[in-house]
């Protein structure tokens, strides 16, 4: 399927954006959302990306990590979520929140039975758990009767690196959530008792609930990007040799997880003009470069979006972008 046709293709309801940092994923996400907006879609464009760029983009502020209707079009709502905060939030949703009254105390206690290991364990969480459970928590709003209206859900996703670590952490966190499920039991029953010696009554523990959620929910992140019917993931490059060589270890990650990618768009690409000296060098570099994309992404739609002479900002912007990547 060609980015051109995903407009009319009203199954692929999530469209995620991918690429290295610094190559418009934003620009071209945004765009790709005013698009769908634009054509009576009620769309939903979410970032994932710690760095968020949609409220310079849409030149809104957007950081409320809830939905927020762009204004000036209908159709549009986007959320920039904070990825930090659901990051800060795993102690808690492991029962160990350092506010927690008498909290060092039993963990002093703990540490005297055998359990030296939990602290180490949260504090070291594995990279990428704060991303994974910010989207987890994505998943789950997105699943709600309140979002159901919406047709597409557009994802600006962090650079590569994040990218890749994010689809990777589902097995790893599977892993990682098993091991600290089995501290917890420990925990938990080394607390009862020492609650009850101290005569103190034990509350109930959520805390095994909530992170077999958590662990659902990383299950589900995992089927969305591998639902061929339903999700689009384009990757965005630009015609720079370190930009093309990260896409293709994007793409090749992305094949290993079973994650299918029919787009790549090209942005930035020099027009030539043969009026400018620098224009015309850049241009000359880049067709050699355009070549190069030709050949090591035949098995894909490549489309190339023009270096513009304004930076894309507002929605006039992101409306000229839309054409260019999806037509008129």
């Amino acid at each position: 399927m060609t980015i051109q046709n995903l407009l009319q293709n009203k199954e692929r309801r999530f469209v995620l954006v991918g690429g290295k940092g610094g190559v418009g994923k934003s620009s071209i996400s945004s765009s790709i959302a005013v698009k769908f907006a634009q054509n009576g879609q009620p769309t939903l464009i979410i970032s994932t990306d710690p760095a968020h760029s949609l409220s310079d983009s849409f030149d809104q502020n957007l950081n409320q990590s809830i939905p927020v209707k762009i204004n000036n079009i209908d159709n549009l709502w986007a959320m920039e979520i904070r990825p930090e905060d659901a990051g800060g939030d795993f102690k808690s949703l492991a029962g160990l929140d350092d506010n927690e009254e008498g909290i060092d105390q039993m963990m002093s206690s703990l540490s005297s039975l055998g359990f030296d290991e939990v602290g180490d364990l949260l504090d070291t969480a594995p990279p990428g758990i704060d991303e994974a459970v910010a989207l987890a928590k994505v998943i789950q709003f997105i699943d709600s009767d309140e979002y159901a209206h919406f047709e597409r859900i557009i994802f600006d996703t962090a650079p590569t690196g994040h990218t890749l670590r994010l689809l990777s952490l589902p097995d790893f966190l599977d892993g990682f959530l098993g091991k600290l499920l089995k501290v917890r039991v420990k925990m938990s029953n080394a607390m009862a008792g020492f609650k009850s010696l101290l005569g103190m009554n034990s509350e109930r523990d959520n805390t095994l609930e909530v992170l077999e959620n958590l662990k659902e929910s990383m299950r589900i992140v995992r089927e969305l990007f591998r639902n061929q019917q339903t999700t689009e993931f384009i990757i965005a490059t630009i015609p720079t040799i370190m930009s093309i060589n990260e896409s293709e270890r994007l793409a090749d990650q992305l094949r290993i997880e079973e994650i299918q990618v029919h787009n790549i768009v090209v942005n930035q690409v020099m027009p030539e003009n043969i009026d400018c000296k620098f224009c015309s060098v850049r241009a000359k570099g880049q067709k050699e470069n355009l070549d190069y994309i030709k050949k090591l992404f035949s098995n894909y739609h490549i489309t190339e979006v023009e270096y513009f002479d304004t930076e894309i900002r507002g929605l006039d912007s992101l409306k000229m972008m839309a054409t260019h990547l999806l037509g008129n």
